[in-house]
């Protein structure tokens, strides 16, 4: 999966099983996507598109 980074707009290719988990064990609110830093800068890191284990659709 791509996730951009919205501070130096580097893309990171992400295994969906990576945030299928991620998303599954989050007790946060449901409404935000999951979230990783950049590697690069230190900045967060969203993906451009993700249907969430909760059935929500998260686009940037």
């Amino acid at each position: 999966m791509k996730f951009v980074c919205l501070q130096c707009n580097i893309e990171e290719d992400i295994p969906k099983e990576v945030v299928d988990y991620c998303d599954m064990m989050d007790d946060g609110d449901i409404s935000v996507p999951p979230r990783f830093s950049c590697e690069v800068c230190g900045g967060e890191m969203r993906p451009k598109e993700y249907l969430g284990v909760h059935g929500i659709k998260y686009e940037l």
